[in-house]
């Protein structure tokens, strides 16, 4: 196995396996589903855990009641999506209880920020001046039992370089560079801002957390961004979180393979009682049949769950269904980190044309002293690959 410094942090903490984890819930032969746990089988064994405070402030000794020890590196969000999605509406009466419960159940975790974006969206300074408010409560109260990340919002790279001239004196442990997910233009600007603020450089910062990307192209450019740090004697540890392979469930969704070079996870969906009757009752008849070994964890899973336990839809197989999706994601990962760190004639056939150019251009952006010269010469391709038609000479920003 190669050794990278880079950490995926799964967001499983919500939702079904999340209180499933909170009941140490266990397999027919009595495996814990915990995966963080000690109990579990060791080749199998991964430490990192998000849990978020949107959904539990109001728990009390949360770690614990998760089976989460010194062992483990628990990252801790504060909530900002919920309040940015609406499911949450924002009041200043949770920052307190945010700020206590991420102190208490957490290593490391996100400031309080008020993303600009969703039911925030056209609310950009509004934002900016609640999440300065925030990052000056949380500067004054921590206490060193936590590791506190800055965090960084925008749509490009002059909107991520204003929140970040606003925000950068904080004295925090590091940076979260929100709003990334599902966009490379916003990726990279919010990377090019710590980029050109040798914030990379900066002693006092131990972690770039880039907040809820998890497709394959994402692996590719966040393993590259650690790596090309590593190459120039930078400490920072890249970390990002998904709830993808949990959330995927939901809908049936039991991932088979990825495609290093599509840079896409493939699929198929389990039946359902409600649309698919007659399939269902196959699988009750063919109880002792396992389900397709698409990974190495699958072998574990052998004679735990079946196709009787999909009709029923049981915990035991939506439980088996997450860790088993779970594991075909650390597969991915795995696999680009191989190509990543290994020579780059491999790595250029491995992945599609254009996605070989962002991954040069983030160690060129990284090794160059002028990283906004660089982010230039590539911002036409960073814009194409993330469909975004209007260029930023076109946008307005009244703080200019």
């Amino acid at each position: 196995m190669i050794k990278t410094n880079f950490i995926y942090f799964p967001s499983f903490s919500a939702g079904e396996m999340g209180s499933n984890f909170v009941k140490d819930h266990r397999f027919r032969n009595d495996m814990t589903i915990r995966f963080y746990s000690e109990e579990y089988p060791e080749e199998f064994q991964h430490n990192q855990l998000l849990i978020t405070a949107g959904a539990h402030m109001s728990v009390k000794d949360y770690r614990n009641k998760m089976g989460l020890t010194d062992r483990n590196l628990v990252m801790g969000d504060s909530g900002g999506f919920q309040f940015a999605s609406g499911a949450l509406k924002w009041d200043l009466k949770y920052r307190d209880k945010i700020f206590n419960w991420l102190s208490e159940n957490t290593d490391v975790a996100m400031n309080l920020d008020l993303p600009p974006r969703l039911k925030n969206e056209g609310k950009f300074h509004e934002c900016l001046d609640v999440s300065i408010d925030n990052f000056k409560y949380f500067q004054k109260k921590q206490d060193g039992s936590t590791k506190f990340l800055n965090v960084v919002q925008g749509d490009d790279e002059h909107t991520y370089k204003h929140w970040y001239d606003q925000v950068k004196d904080f004295d925090f442990n590091g940076w979260g560079i929100g709003g990334a997910g599902g966009s490379l233009y916003r990726f990279m600007s919010g990377v090019h801002a710590l980029l050109q603020g040798k914030e990379h450089l900066n002693p006092r910062n131990e972690y770039f957390h880039i907040l809820g990307t998890s497709k394959i192209r994402d692996f590719l450019m966040l393993i590259q961004l650690q790596k090309s740090l590593e190459d120039i004697g930078s400490n920072i540890v890249v970390t990002t979180d998904s709830s993808s392979p949990d959330r995927a469930v939901v809908f049936g969704t039991y991932y088979t393979r990825f495609s290093i070079k599509k840079a896409t996870f493939e699929s198929i969906n389990f039946p359902s009682e409600k649309h698919q009757p007659d399939i269902i009752e196959w699988f009750r008849e063919t109880p002792n049949q396992d389900w397709p070994r698409m990974t190495a964890f699958d072998d574990v899973l052998k004679g735990l769950v079946s196709w009787k336990d999909v009709a029923d839809w049981n915990t035991q197989c939506t439980m088996g269904m997450r860790l088993h999706n779970f594991y075909v994601f650390k597969d991915a990962i795995r696999n680009v980190t191989e190509l990543i760190y290994g020579h780059d004639y491999i790595l250029k056939q491995a992945v599609d044309s254009e996605v070989y150019k962002v991954l040069r251009s983030i160690d060129d952006m990284v090794k160059s002293e002028d990283p906004s010269k660089v982010f230039e010469s590539y911002k036409q391709l960073y814009m194409k690959m993330s469909n975004t038609k209007k260029t930023p000479t076109n946008l307005t920003h009244d703080f200019f």
